[in-house]
Parts: structure tokens; sequence; C-alpha cells
């Protein structure tokens, strides 16, 4: 959850700079996107509703992977804007479905 924090945390600084100071808007919504998703799902978890020490390894796998294709895909710098684009939806859609998943017990 700290690490949810820190991220989001991280993702709203730079995405807000990106599009008010840059004009980056593309990019910067991208962040602020992936911030608002990582700050529902640790209130999710701080309320208790999401809890998820008691998902199966597999569900959890499923969120670290979301999680990590989605900071990582935000992160390339040396790809085209299209596939940065689609690596980023690929990662929310992986960690959004295993917030469903473990949520749903």
């Amino acid at each position: 959850m700290i690490l949810l924090l820190i991220v989001a945390t991280l993702f709203t600084m730079i995405g807000a700079a990106m599009v008010l100071l840059d004009y980056n808007y593309y990019n910067g919504l991208q962040y602020l996107v992936t911030a608002v998703a990582f700050f529902t799902t640790a209130y999710i978890i701080k309320v208790g509703k999401l809890d998820i020490e008691i998902a199966t390894d597999s569900k959890r796998t499923q969120f670290i992977a979301g999680l990590m294709i989605t900071v990582v895909a935000l992160n390339i710098t040396f790809v085209a804007l299209s596939i940065k684009g689609l690596f980023w939806a690929v990662g929310i859609a992986v960690f959004i479905i295993s917030i469903y998943n473990i949520y749903k017990k």
C-alpha cells in the first residue's frame, strides 16, 4: 500500500507538471489517470474492502504485473507514442481486472 501511495503521489506531480508546464496532455493525462487508479486502490485497501493478503498467489501476481506494466510503460521513452499508449492500456486493464478479481472474493 505504501508503494501505491508513493507512486501515485509521484505520478500526480509529474502528470500535473506535464499538463500545466509542458502542455504535454497525452502523457500528462496518462500519469494522472494512473495516479487516480492507484489512489483509489490504496483507499479501498485502507478501508478494508480489499485484502490482498488473503488473495491467492495468481491474483496477487496479476496485481503486481498490472502495477509493473503500467509503471514501466509510462517511463518508456524510446518507443513510439502509440506503442507506449498500448502498453499503458494493457497495464491499467490488468491492474483493474486484478483488483476486481480480488474484490469479488
